[in-house]
């Protein structure tokens, strides 16, 4: 396909087409296929834990400091027995993503995909992308440390992305969304919420992060200055101490207070992804 090409990481600003409307950031992990979920699934099977792992166990994003893991080292291995089951492969999609973000491009907007996903995960997500999402993507973002670019595998580089992107050293969102011009971000961690919006690059309009899904992990976002020294701690040290009522209590009251830095709204689902968007081009054009 002649006019796939993949392009260095090197912070210059990628292209856009001619004549579309800028380009718009998404996140992969549950905010396109329901990971978490899976994982659900494939650690009870696995691992037998209980009562059974749900999805409200997952209060954090660091696995670690939810129910039902173990130390980080201990999570490490339990993480790659879910990948070796074959976890990319097996997480439907999110609800109305497709349908979303062909509105989306409708619209007259890039989409590319930013993803915290490593290099040896990568044929997992294009072969995804092949089968869940294809033609959609301009671009895919792996923000890991890898040493050298590879181009889109060429049988499925006409489904995929027209650009894969990776870069030798590790790159944050906030950099990418700055390096690609990007409009906003799609995500579902309230920590890329929180680093993305209080980013010193310079940026386009108030909003840029729209914080996906009513997720327990993005539940509350976190203010660095204001994080307490439980909320720093593994859930088995939190046992340990006694301290699991206390932390309870505790995150009760930051989803009341309910903060949010400037430059993030939330959205509960791809419907009012679609709505929020449709405002902010209406709001553009006038």
């Amino acid at each position: 396909m002649s006019d796939v090409e993949t392009i260095l990481a090197s912070g210059m600003t990628t292209p856009s087409r001619r004549g579309w409307k800028g380009t718009i950031a998404v996140d992969m992990d549950d905010v396109l296929c329901q990971t978490n979920a899976t994982i659900v699934h494939m650690h009870n099977e696995l691992f037998d834990t209980q009562p059974p792992l749900t999805l409200a166990d997952f209060k954090n994003y660091l696995y670690w400091m939810n129910r039902g893991w173990g130390t980080p080292e201990e999570t490490v291995g339990m993480v790659a027995k879910l990948y070796q089951g074959g976890l990319y492969m097996r997480a439907p999609p999110v609800e109305g993503a497709k349908e979303g973000l062909k509105r989306l491009k409708d619209l007259g907007y890039n989409l590319i995909i930013i993803t915290a996903r490593s290099e040896n995960q990568r044929t997992g997500t294009e072969d995804w992308i092949a089968e869940y999402l294809p033609d959609i993507f301009d671009e895919i973002h792996f923000t890991g440390a890898f040493q050298h670019l590879e181009p889109t595998r060429e049988e499925k580089e006409g489904h995929v992305a027209r650009k894969a992107v990776v870069s030798h050293h590790k790159r944050s969102k906030a950099e990418i969304i700055h390096t690609t011009s990007s409009l906003f971000l799609i995500d579902d961690s309230s920590e890329n919420a929180y680093d993305v919006s209080t980013s010193t690059y310079p940026h386009e309009g108030p909003t840029k992060v729209l914080l996906f899904g009513d997720y327990p992990w993005n539940a509350i976002v976190h203010d660095p200055s204001k994080k307490s020294p439980i909320e720093g701690m593994t859930y088995h040290e939190k046992q340990e101490k006694g301290l699991l009522d206390e932390y309870e209590k505790l995150r009760e009251q930051r989803i009341k207070d309910g903060w949010l830095p400037p430059g993030v709204e939330r959205v509960g689902d791809w419907g009012k992804v679609v709505e929020w968007v449709e405002r902010f081009d209406h709001a553009r054009q006038e």
